[in-house]
């Protein structure tokens, strides 16, 4: 099972990487704390690519907008006349808004100018259309990860020769073709209300209520960049542990929310379409700390954007009810045994949250083989609670 792993690790280190350049383009210079004080980042017109940007402007720049005019894409709104309805949505000014800039680039490459203007026409308002965007935008990029990510570990898990080492020749039983279906029916379902979190976050963002920030240099440089981003994948990763421990310990919570993702509680009903087959409030609940940690610390827009999307795969891999782990990484023969045991391994990516309160349990002998070889199971670290 090595190639998949390799795989979700490239994934996961291009994604940032991506980030990191596009964040290092105004290494030299400022953006914008929020939308209220960006409009120090205004500049006259220029061209440029989106990975070239002068040293005060954030990812994408705004010349994007340039691009894509046409005599075609001439939109009219309240009266004024735009390049584009995606030109309207930011009211002609691309680099006063960074953090709505950012969303309206990613929103073009997934709806066509044409069709965003009849949903700001259909809706009566720039900035509620430009939010349905996104939610739109959202909820297909979510289906391509969900569908595209599960895809490619199914393959790995299930179809690729390798298969036959992990399930036939140890005896372990293989996922029905009806679970995945149980769970790509829920995951569906969930994705609906799911998606809605990325756009309170862009909210808040465009707000001023948070301490995002968009270019490297607002913060210092690289090492406060970095700084920052451990202490808040830190704070994300204690408060993702307690959200997850409270539906288990809340039971109301865990009766009425989370106990719909439980019920694949052996090896056999675990698989990559599990990740976020859930309640949608469970996903929302338990994704909350990456949004509630935004005014805590400061955090690079784009950086932040790219972490969401790294939990979708993360979520996939620790699902897929393999054995193949790195510690002190959660991966997913830790998280088997939260499903089969409940009150063990609530972290998300690392252990030391479950080792610092004693809800931390190694396996007890590989995943889903009958009969093996196995010590006496107990937890690692103290009791589970």
């Amino acid at each position: 099972m090595l190639p998949i792993r390799t795989l979700t690790i490239a994934l996961g280190v291009t994604l940032l990487g991506i980030s990191l350049v596009t964040a290092g383009s105004a290494l030299n210079g400022g953006g914008a704390q929020n939308e209220t004080n960006a409009s120090s980042a205004l500049m006259p017109d220029w061209e440029a690519d989106i990975f070239n940007l002068p040293p005060e402007v954030a990812f994408p720049g705004g010349d994007w907008l340039n691009r894509i005019a046409t005599p075609e894409t001439v939109y009219v709104f309240g009266g004024k006349t735009y390049s584009s309805a995606y030109a309207g949505m930011l009211e002609g000014e691309p680099l006063k808004y960074p953090c709505r800039n950012f969303n309206a680039y990613i929103n073009s490459i997934v709806v066509p100018n044409k069709f965003a203007g009849q949903v700001v026409d259909a809706v009566g308002s720039l900035e509620w259309g430009h939010y349905l965007l996104c939610y739109l935008r959202n909820f297909v990029g979510a289906m391509i990860v969900y569908y595209g990510v599960a895809g490619i570990f199914h393959y790995f898990c299930y179809i690729h020769p390798s298969s036959q080492e992990t399930f036939e020749k140890q005896g372990r039983v293989r996922p029905s073709a009806k679970i995945m279906w149980d769970q790509i029916r829920l995951a569906q379902g969930s994705l609906t209300l799911y998606v809605l979190l990325p756009v309170f976050d862009e909210w808040i963002v465009e707000k001023g209520w948070t301490r995002t920030y968009f270019t490297v240099a607002e913060i210092g440089g690289w090492g406060y960049y970095a700084m920052y981003m451990l202490l808040y994948f830190c704070l994300v990763e204690i408060g993702i542990y307690w959200m997850h421990r409270t539906l288990h310990t809340n039971k109301w919570m865990y009766k009425n929310i989370h106990l719909l993702h439980h019920k694949y509680n052996k090896p056999e009903t675990l698989t990559p379409w599990a990740s976020i087959a859930f309640h949608p409030i469970d996903g929302i609940l338990q994704a909350s700390p990456y949004v509630l940690a935004l005014p805590i610390v400061p955090v690079h827009y784009l950086t932040h954007f790219v972490l969401l999307f790294f939990t979708a795969v993360w979520a996939t891999y620790i699902h897929d009810a393999m054995d193949l782990n790195i510690g002190p990484i959660m991966g997913s023969k830790y998280h088997t045994v939260h499903h089969t045991h409940y009150i063990y391994n609530y972290g998300q990516v690392f252990t030391f949250c479950d080792h610092f309160w004693n809800t931390f349990r190694e396996p007890n002998g590989p995943t889903g083989v009958p009969n093996a070889a196995k010590q006496r199971t107990r937890p690692t670290s103290g009791r589970g609670v």
